[in-house]
């Protein structure tokens, strides 16, 4: 897959790559240097375990990481849910669970297509 089809198929998948690459000044090289860590980062397992845990600590941190890691990145659906789950959570901690369980699975399912076509774009690359 051609580099620049990739950040189509990226942007298609919320991610602003013009927004991002604005904010890395033009550098994509940067850029995809930061995205092709995304498969890794994109771990819920941190903010499952506070969730389950009733553990306000982990759970608040964890998801103030992610959001903070889709803003820098322009990965739009990812920052939504999170800003979401963090307004839920701070309004009314884990009262509402089964909303903050709903948001984690939706940022979650946007985390896996994204993950996946990078992994897409990484084995074709060679670079896995």
């Amino acid at each position: 897959m051609q580099q620049r089809d990739f950040l189509a198929q990226l942007d298609r998948l919320g991610i602003h790559t013009q927004e991002a690459l604005d904010r890395f000044m033009g550098n994509e090289a940067l850029f995809l240097s930061f995205i092709r860590q995304l498969p890794e980062k994109l771990d819920f397992s941190g903010i499952r375990r506070g969730l389950d845990e009733e553990d306000e600590d982990t759970f608040y941190m964890n998801v103030h990481n992610l959001k903070g890691m889709a803003g820098n990145l322009s990965i739009g659906p990812i920052y939504d849910c999170a800003q979401a789950i963090l307004v839920e959570f701070r309004a009314s901690k884990f009262q509402n669970k089964k909303k903050l369980t709903e948001l984690t699975r939706e940022a979650e399912t946007a985390s896996e297509a994204i993950a996946e076509l990078v992994r897409q774009y990484l084995a074709e690359e060679g670079t896995v």
